[in-house]
């Protein structure tokens, strides 16, 4: 796979989520996927396979949010070699309680054979903590 391929299929994951696509996101990645938070909060942990990724980590995640403020992810920066995607970027929303929530992230993604086989995502936990479940 083609640096340029890996980024296409990295982009094309972000625009399932952004149009809230379960299919098109299930498209993008394999059946054992992983992926990996880091800290020490409700959603830190790893989780493998598509049902766990969508139903045990995305739909949670997606619940602390506000709905009536869309959640948009402003990309900075892809870089990509081979098959390893890093995505650099600033996500916005709102909590459930209204508070403006804006994080800069980064994942790592590893690709195989045009999908994504695991993900690693970097962000303030602190922040992410205090914002979507109001203590430190």
């Amino acid at each position: 796979m083609t640096s340029t391929d890996a980024k296409s299929v990295v982009l094309a994951y972000l625009k399932a989520i952004d149009e809230r696509d379960a299919e098109a996101i299930g498209a993008t990645l394999w059946e054992d996927a992983e992926f990996r938070i880091p800290g020490e909060h409700a959603l830190a942990g790893s989780w493998v396979g598509m049902d766990e990724i969508l139903n045990k980590f995305m739909l949670p995640l997606m619940e602390l949010f506000s709905t009536e403020v869309p959640y948009t992810i402003e990309i900075s920066q892809v870089v990509a070699e081979g098959d390893t995607v890093v995505l650099d970027c600033v996500a916005r929303a709102a909590s459930r309680s209204g508070l403006p929530y804006e994080a800069n992230i980064v994942s790592v993604f590893t690709l195989q054979d045009g999908r994504i086989k695991a993900m690693r995502e970097f962000f303030d936990t602190q922040y992410f903590v205090r914002t979507l479940f109001g203590n430190d």
